[in-house]
C-alpha cells in the first residue's frame, strides 16, 4: 500500500491526559511506523501551557477565540478557515476524527468531505445514551454528521448507541466496530524481579493488590469501591492487613471517594494518587494482582487495555464496552451490580490461583484482538473502503447533475 496522508482530528489531545487523546497519539506513531503521514488536528490548550509538541509526527494546533475550559474545546469560524487553509495545502487522502461529540471534530468534517472532497471516517469513543433534552440535542447532532462517510464504533454497545442515535439517518453508511489499540510490546507482563521491585516500592509483600486508575466522576464509580471492597474482605473472611488498595485519579467525586475511605475504615489499606503521567503507570500494572473497574458504560476503556497487556484480570461490570474486551470467567469477572462485583472480588481474593490464570488468558487475548498490528489493518481497510465509497458516491452525483442539465 502506498503511504496515505491522514488528518486525524479532535479537541481531544495533550497535553489533556485521557483515553482518547493516547489512542489518537498512539495511531499516529503506528501509521508513521508503516510508511502513512499522520497529520494531528486540533486547538492550542491555552490554559495548559507552556507545554512542548516533542511528537514525531506533526501536530498541527489552530485557536479559536471560544475557548470552553471545563469541557477543553475551542470552536470559531477564524479556526475553521485557517483549517480550511490548510487543508489546501495538503493534499490529504482521507479524515478520521475521533469523537462524534468533539465541535472541532465535527467542524473538520464538514471542511473536508464539505468543501475539499476528502472522505471522512469518524470514531465514536463514548456512549451518547437518552440525555434529558434528547428531543432538541439528537436532532442537532444527527444534522451535523452528515458528512461522515463511514462510522466506527470501539465496542458493539458503543456501535448500537451509534445506530440509535443516528436513527434513519445514517442512508447506508456504515457502522463499524473495531476497537482501540495496545502496544502490547510496551504493555507486558513483568519479569519476576520487575514485579519483585514494583511491589517492594510499594511497601507490600503477599498482600493482595487491587489498582483503580481512571476519572472520579458519578459514571466511574470510584467513590463507591470501599463499600465494594468492605464488602469482599467481609465475603472472602480475608484479613484487611492482607489487602492493599492503589487508587490513581481525581475528579469531582474525589472528596466522596476520601469520605467513604474513611468511614469504611478502607483507607488504612488504600494510596491516593492524583493522575499521573501514563509512562510511569507501568510499575503499577506490574505490583498489582488484578484491575477493579467498577465504571457505568464504559465504552471501551483504554485501563482495561493495559491492564489486560500487562496480564492483570479486570474485575468490571457487564452493562458496558468491557463485555467486548472481558470474557467472562476466563480473562476476568464481570458483574451487573455492585453487590456484583463485590462477590466476584472476594471470589478472587482466596484464589490467587484463579487471578494468574486469568492474567494469562488476558495476555494472550490483548495480543491477538487488541495489539496495533491487528487493529492497524483493520483501520487502514477502512480508509480504503471509504475512499473508495467516496469515488463511487463523487460519481453518482455527478452523473446525476449531468443527467438534470440534460433533462
Amino acid at each position: 500500500m502506498e503511504g496515505l496522508k491522514i488528518a486525524i482530528a479532535s479537541d481531544w489531545f495533550y497535553p489533556k491526559v485521557g483515553g482518547i487523546e493516547s489512542h489518537i497519539d498512539e495511531l499516529a506513531r503506528n501509521l508513521l511506523s508503516h510508511g502513512h503521514e499522520p497529520y494531528v488536528i486540533t486547538h492550542d490548550y491555552r490554559y495548559m501551557k507552556p507545554y512542548v509538541d516533542s511528537f514525531p509526527y506533526r501536530v498541527v494546533r489552530f485557536p479559536s477565540m471560544l475557548y470552553f475550559k471545563k469541557y477543553h474545546v475551542s470552536i470559531g469560524y477564524g479556526q475553521f478557515w485557517k483549517i480550511n487553509e490548510f487543508y489546501k495545502k495538503i493534499d490529504f487522502d482521507v479524515t478520521h476524527i475521533h469523537s462524534i461529540y468533539s465541535p472541532l471534530a465535527v467542524g473538520v468534517s464538514k471542511i473536508s468531505r464539505g468543501i475539499r472532497g476528502v472522505p471522512v471516517v469518524a470514531t465514536n469513543h463514548s456512549f451518547y445514551g437518552k440525555p434529558p433534552l434528547n428531543f432538541l440535542i439528537g436532532p442537532f447532532v444527527r444534522h451535523h454528521l452528515k458528512r461522515i462517510d463511514t462510522f466506527i464504533a470501539v465496542s458493539t454497545p458503543v456501535a448500537e448507541d451509534t445506530r440509535n442515535l443516528l436513527e434513519g439517518g445514517l442512508n447506508g453508511r456504515p457502522v463499524i466496530v473495531v476497537p482501540n489499540g495496545i502496544d502490547t510490546r510496551k504493555w507486558r507482563p513483568p519479569e519476576p524481579e520487575e514485579r519483585e521491585k514494583a511491589r517492594r516500592e510499594l511497601g507490600v509483600r503477599d498482600e493482595v493488590v487491587i489498582l483503580y486508575l481512571g476519572r472520579m466522576t458519578e459514571r466511574k464509580q470510584a467513590h463507591r469501591i470501599p463499600f465494594m471492597v468492605r464488602e469482599a474482605l467481609r465475603k472472602s473472611g480475608l484479613p484487611m492487613r492482607k489487602l492493599k488498595l492503589i487508587m490513581i485519579g481525581n475528579g469531582p467525586m474525589r472528596p466522596a471517594l476520601e469520605k467513604n475511605l474513611r468511614e469504611t475504615g478502607i483507607g488504612q489499606i488504600t494510596e491516593l494518587y492524583d493522575f499521573m503521567e501514563r509512562g510511569r503507570l507501568l510499575p503499577l500494572y506490574w505490583a498489582a494482582d488484578l484491575v477493579l473497574m467498577p465504571g457505568i458504560l464504559e465504552a471501551f476503556p483504554v485501563v482495561g487495555l493495559e491492564a489486560m497487556a500487562t496480564g492483570n484480570p479486570v474485575i468490571g461490570r457487564n452493562e458496558s464496552g468491557l463485555s467486548d474486551m472481558i470474557l467472562n470467567g476466563k480473562t476476568g469477572l464481570l458483574a451487573l451490580s455492585e453487590n456484583g462485583m463485590a462477590e466476584n472480588l472476594a471470589k478472587v481474593l482466596t484464589d490467587r490461583e484463579l487471578l494468574v490464570t486469568m492474567g494469562l488468558e488476558a495476555r494472550k487475548k490483548a495480543e491477538k484482538e487488541f495489539s496495533w498490528g491487528v487493529v492497524l489493518k483493520k483501520l487502514l481497510r477502512i480508509y480504503l473502503m471509504t475512499m473508495k465509497m467516496r469515488d463511487q458516491v463523487d460519481r453518482l452525483y455527478l452523473t446525476y447533475k449531468l443527467m438534470r442539465r440534460l433533462g
